[in-house]
């Protein structure tokens, strides 16, 4: 019985360590200059972080030590390995101004503040109670959804790169969009600007629902489409271009529905610090302390002086 309790708690737990191993892999290839496979390695990452969680609750093996986990290989792989990859990536390509100089400069600080924004969201979501941990809703972007939809969106340019013919032609798959789309050096360039607009988001307080089966049957099975083919794709490293659509519709439509519901606006989350100063109990000082000790040492009973 015992064991059969150590191996319920031990899966999900082995899937969470797992996909550290791809964050592991995602800065070892980010490093040595093949960043499609550092940003297959995040999606792996991603598709792993929802099974343990399915697995957790399917078996019953939910834990305090697997949150721990779950909590440090989101930092891994949704707040380093995204961060790093897009850093050795732009500041290794000569024809980018992130180079050197002052350009490379702020590359550091973009990509160190969304390292940062990620730790500090997971450090906000762990000092949370469970009944102030909200269920139909996310107050900022999660960290899976941020870091997974940076690695899509590289690797997307970098499919339809012409500038780069070891990481086009059959990487990905076919070019479902077509030969005579290719990506414009000028989006390498605003990269940046995108990670800190994520880096931001995470640790915003905006409200987005979280996905999840609907009432309608239709958008249900839409849904339902869309994951098992993200799997598929993701899992075969194939065809960006499908895993693309919804990281990125879902963060649009729903960012905006969070600030055009009345209902949304409303929610807050709860305060990072508390309200009001722990109620300490009254300590007499160390001075009186020892008097006492003093007062009530038995005759002959031999006291150390302070240091």
């Amino acid at each position: 019985m015992a064991s059969a309790r150590f191996l319920r708690y031990l899966a999900p737990n082995l899937i969470t360590l797992s996909s550290m191993i791809f964050g592991l892999v995602s800065l070892w290839a980010a490093a040595h200059d093949h960043p499609s496979l550092a940003a297959w390695m995040i999606i792996y990452a991603v598709l792993t972080d929802r099974l343990d969680g399915l697995v957790a609750r399917a078996v019953k093996g939910t834990s305090e030590l697997g949150m721990q986990l779950d909590s440090f290989a989101d930092f891994l792989n949704f707040g380093v390995a995204p961060a790093y990859l897009v850093l050795t990536y732009l500041s290794s390509r000569p024809d980018l101004p992130y180079h050197d100089g002052t350009a490379k400069v702020l590359l550091w600080i973009v990509c160190g503040g969304y390292m940062l924004c990620a730790v500090f969201r997971l450090a906000r979501y762990n000092i949370l109670s469970d009944d102030q941990i909200p269920t139909k809703i996310f107050f900022g972007v999660p960290t899976t959804l941020a870091g997974g939809t940076l690695a899509i969106w590289m690797l997307l340019m970098l499919k339809y790169d012409p500038q780069i013919e070891h990481y086009g032609g059959a990487f990905g798959g076919v070019k479902l969009f077509g030969d005579n789309l290719h990506t414009p050096v000028g989006a390498w360039k605003y990269l940046p600007i995108a990670v800190a607009i994520l880096g931001y988001l995470m640790a915003s307080r905006l409200p987005m629902p979280k996905v999840g089966m609907t009432k309608n049957k239709a958008v249900s099975v839409g849904l339902l489409i869309l994951v098992i083919s993200g799997y598929v794709c993701g899992f075969a490293m194939h065809f960006p271009e499908i895993c693309f659509w919804m990281p990125t519709g879902w963060m649009i439509i729903f960012l905006i529905w969070g600030q055009a519901s009345a209902t949304a606006r409303a929610m807050y989350p709860p305060p990072l610090f508390p309200k009001k100063e722990p109620v300490r109990p009254h300590l007499r000082p160390q001075a009186d302390i020892e008097d006492i000790v003093l007062d009530e040492a038995p005759a002959g009973t031999a006291v150390r002086d302070r240091d």
